[in-house]
């Protein structure tokens, strides 16, 4: 039937955009248990985590094979709601992120410190909608219009989409190897390359119901998406006196270009080999560290995130029919980070850090048409962090950490480019919060 060609192009439409939840737009800030208890980790120079946030600090550590591996639960709840004339209606994330990996490796050896590991730098999370969204909403009313327009008279006259559901995960995996260098007592340098595989898993369904003549008429569609990218890596690390570390280091843009695979549905028009772009922004991360006394540092870290030098598509705007870079849409993106270390006893560290995240939307609402951004919300916060690390011996240190992001709730217009019945728009109402319980390892050899 004709209708079904409809629908399945309005949830191949839906479904492509990658669903990204956590960090920035796209990249990921909290990738060591150090970073959920601290909030900053650009200047530091301790642990091998500073593989991803200070590679030329690594060659102010000891000799020797340096190891870090921890892992994140993530507890994510955005929400959404809205009232298409029903009475209103509301939508949650539901269930957790249990696994969120990162492994550091680095070894140095006077001047030189070589590193590599296997981390998450992007995506990260699932968006998880088993009674639907907004998005299957829209889509839904403008697939029964569709529906019934095809079929003459009114043999179908279906009244409603039920079973609707949505289930989308995305994770930029990540491969860095480089190297540092000591130049001199003060300052070192590092270069670096990294890797990175993006991989995108996404599953959507809804029935057609309500028809008095015919059955309920079920779609459902499931793919994965797969990119390779590669990026480069440039650090340097400056300590100004004994007692404060400056620090920088410069990741640039990385193109990634999903293609589809292993399509499925019930309706065989072969999506496989579609192709889309969605970069990895470039970043500035820049940090200072301060050892107020022997026992309390403190640190700053500031990120910049060029979101609008990445390709992520265009966006039609249905209010005037232009087209627009969809990164230019989105704008790009800051955080920045103040946190505490303070040494209780030889053992045990305490730490407690804070970030703001602001997003320099040039048009929200626009950017809301690329179908998605409600599942994962992607708005200014605010994080907090406490945790503690203890020396188990000399060489093994456990770190635990917990984290809470508040988010400022937000309503906005949607622009509806699936649903010619709201042209003018409709009121979205958002909020959101979360929460990461982190654990992590350090050895030394």
């Amino acid at each position: 039937m004709n209708y079904r060609h409809i629908v399945f192009t309005c949830l191949t439409v839906l479904l492509f955009a990658p669903l990204i939840s956590v960090g920035q737009m796209d990249n990921l800030a909290n990738m060591s248990a150090k970073w959920v208890r601290s909030n900053v980790r650009n200047a530091a120079t301790d642990a091998a985590d500073i593989v991803n946030y200070n590679p030329a600090g690594l060659t102010s550590m000891n000799n020797g094979i340096h190891l870090s591996l921890s892992n994140q639960t993530l507890f994510r709840k955005p929400q959404h709601s809205f009232n298409l004339g029903a009475g209103e209606q509301s939508y949650e994330q539901d269930g957790i992120d249990p696994i969120l990996p990162m492994f550091y490796a680095a070894y140095k050896v006077n001047k030189l410190a070589f590193y590599s590991g296997v981390y998450v730098s992007g995506g990260g999370a699932s968006a998880n909608y088993p009674d639907g969204s907004i998005t299957t909403n829209l889509m839904g009313l403008r697939i029964l219009m569709d529906a019934n327009a095809a079929i003459p008279g009114d043999a179908a006259d279906y009244k409603m989409v039920s079973n609707q559901h949505l289930k989308a995960s995305s994770y930029y995996l990540t491969v860095p190897i480089g190297v540092a260098y000591a130049i001199n007592e003060k300052l070192s340098v590092s270069v670096g390359a990294r890797y990175l595989k993006g991989i995108n898993k996404t599953e959507a369904g809804m029935e057609l119901a309500g028809s008095k003549d015919l059955p309920n008429s079920p779609f459902s569609v499931s793919y994965n998406a797969y990119a390779n990218g590669f990026g480069g890596v440039f650090g340097v690390n400056y300590k100004a006196t004994d007692r404060l570390n400056l620090s920088a280091h410069f990741e640039t843009k990385v193109k990634m270009e999903f293609e589809t695979e292993d399509f499925e549905g019930n309706v065989p028009i072969g999506a496989n080999g579609e192709k889309k772009r969605r970069d990895l922004p470039a970043v500035l991360n820049t940090g200072l560290m301060y050892k107020i006394t022997d026992k309390l540092s403190v640190g700053a870290d500031y990120n910049y995130y060029f979101q609008t030098y990445a390709d992520w598509g265009k966006i039609t705007d249905p209010r005037d029919n232009n087209t627009y870079e969809a990164s230019d849409v989105a704008g790009d993106c800051y955080t920045a980070n103040l946190g505490f270390y303070y040494q209780l006893s030889p053992k045990l560290e305490l730490s407690t850090g804070c970030s703001y995240t602001a997003f320099e939307y040039d048009d929200k609402e626009l950017y809301y048409t690329t179908l998605g951004p409600y599942e994962a919300l992607k708005n200014n916060n605010f994080n907090v962090g406490i945790g503690a690390g203890y020396k188990v011996t000399e060489k093994i240190q456990v770190d635990l950490a917990f984290a809470r992001t508040f988010w400022k709730d937000y309503t906005i217009n949607a622009i509806s480019a699936a649903n010619p019945l709201m042209p003018n728009g409709l009121p979205v109402k958002t909020t959101d919060k979360g929460y990461v319980i982190a654990v992590g390892f350090d050895f030394s050899f």
